[in-house]
């Protein structure tokens, strides 16, 4: 029997609404979450549950609120000041009580040079550009995790069916063996090895079956649920006759579309418009005031106007203009080295999955057909008792080596494919097509 015909896979996963696209939906505010009935889940609907109710998205998304707040307080002008002094009071002789005391109250304002508000505002949105694209970094990381984890999820309820498949061979075979002692056509020895093969095939099934059940729990903790929310996974993991062509990754990768590329670019502005914002610090700002005197000796009434700007013959900020520039070029070539380090982890990524395509086409086209053809040829020869019992369990085992042999390869293709659409920024819609081609 095909790995490719075994089965439409039926497993359990929480009923969700589908998110437009789970790659750029923004994190909502956590809500408490009603109880989820049972329903059966397709990866996008996975990807999509994962981007609406993902925890750690959620924490995250409290970062682009706080950035919205930083940009609002960095527009805010400094506020005025209000000054009152007393001058000529409590002395002696001509100063003695208050005929001479002077009462002055001021007003001050700073006004601000440079338009270090405008370039206070640029840089607290470019911060807010860099909190934007390390929430969409680390929602595409969580994003592939949850691909993983549905083809990890599907692969283990794949060995389920095949230790399924062969407890009840075994069961059969035991049995069989067992009317041929009795019918003096086996041996003792044969229906005791029998008997090993059930119990082994039995510890197997166990293990199958605990391993699936861990493999969902996983699945269900990528948006927050438990097992016990599992209903149904639908999907069947079938590779296309030939793999992507890298070029076509490559031409998605761009600082644009790649998250991590997008990270490192907002970076780069950010720096710079630190830059800007420290060459506007250098310049001076002006504090103008104005304000009335009373003089009680007369008594009389002035006013007071007065300006004032700091020398800036000694702190000039150009230390910290150096600094910041010296940021920009570090931010710069980090923004080069991720895009070299970003295409050569594609290229590798491609390399796995054209190798792994490569391994599960030759497995599912030659070695497995054959295999399975052995395997009844001999099953035919034991029932006529043509061949001893050991003969049936080896070809059993080659089998069921290739079938896992096959998902181990299968396996691999689909987690270089999300690798890959990861690097490239894509929406998984080649993973999607997989768990979903007829």
């Amino acid at each position: 029997m095909n790995l490719h015909h075994i089965l439409f896979l039926t497993l359990t996963l929480p009923a969700l609404g589908h998110a437009s696209d789970p790659l750029t939906a923004p994190a909502s505010a956590p809500a408490q979450a009603a109880p989820r009935s049972p329903a059966s889940l397709t990866l996008d609907d996975v990807l999509a549950r994962t981007a609406e109710s993902n925890p750690e998205l959620l924490a995250l998304g409290f970062g682009q609120d706080a950035a919205d707040g930083r940009v609002t307080q960095a527009g805010m002008g400094p506020n005025p000041t209000l000054s009152l002094s007393v001058e000529n009071f409590g002395g002696t002789k001509l100063a003695r009580g208050s005929d001479v005391m002077e009462v002055t109250v001021q007003a001050s304002q700073l006004i601000e040079r440079g338009d270090k508000a405008v370039r206070r505002v640029a840089f607290a949105e470019r911060e807010r550009d860099v909190t934007q694209a390390s929430l969409a970094l680390r929602r595409s990381d969580i994003l592939a995790a949850s691909a993983n984890a549905f083809a990890k999820a599907l692969a283990e309820s794949t060995r389920l069916a095949f230790a399924g498949e062969q407890l009840k061979l075994t069961q059969e075979t035991f049995a069989s063996a067992s009317r041929r002692l009795q019918a003096a056509t086996a041996s003792p020895s044969e229906v005791a090895r029998a008997r090993a093969a059930l119990a082994s095939a039995q510890a197997e099934f166990a293990r199958a079956k605990s391993a699936s059940s861990l493999a969902l729990a996983t699945l269900a903790a990528s948006w927050g649920g438990s097992a016990s929310e599992i209903a149904e996974i639908k999907g069947a993991l079938r590779l296309p006759a030939t793999p992507p062509a890298l070029a076509r990754f490559e031409a998605a990768l761009t600082v644009s579309g790649n998250p991590r590329l997008g990270v490192s670019s907002a970076v780069v502005a950010g720096q710079r418009a630190a830059l800007e914002l420290e060459s506007a610090r250098g310049v001076a700002d002006v504090t103008l005031g104005a304000g009335i005197r009373r003089l009680n000796e007369g008594p009389a009434t002035a006013f007071v106007v007065g300006a004032s700007i700091p020398l800036t013959f000694r702190d000039d900020n150009s230390g910290n203009i150096r600094a910041a520039r010296a940021m920009v070029r570090a931010a710069e070539q980090s923004l080069r080295a991720a895009e070299v380090e970003q295409r050569a982890a594609l290229v590798a990524a491609h390399a796995e999955l054209s190798a792994a395509h490569a391994q599960a086409t030759a497995l599912r086209r030659e070695a497995l057909p054959a295999a399975e053809e052995a395997c009844v040829s001999v099953q035919s020869a034991y029932d006529k008792g043509a061949l001893a019992f050991i003969d049936v369990l080896d070809a059993r085992r080659g089998l069921i080596a290739l079938r896992r042999e096959l998902l181990d390869a299968e396996l691999a293709y689909a987690s270089a494919l999300v690798r890959a659409e990861t690097l490239a920024g894509t929406s998984f819609a080649e993973t999607k097509a997989l768990f979903d081609r007829p």
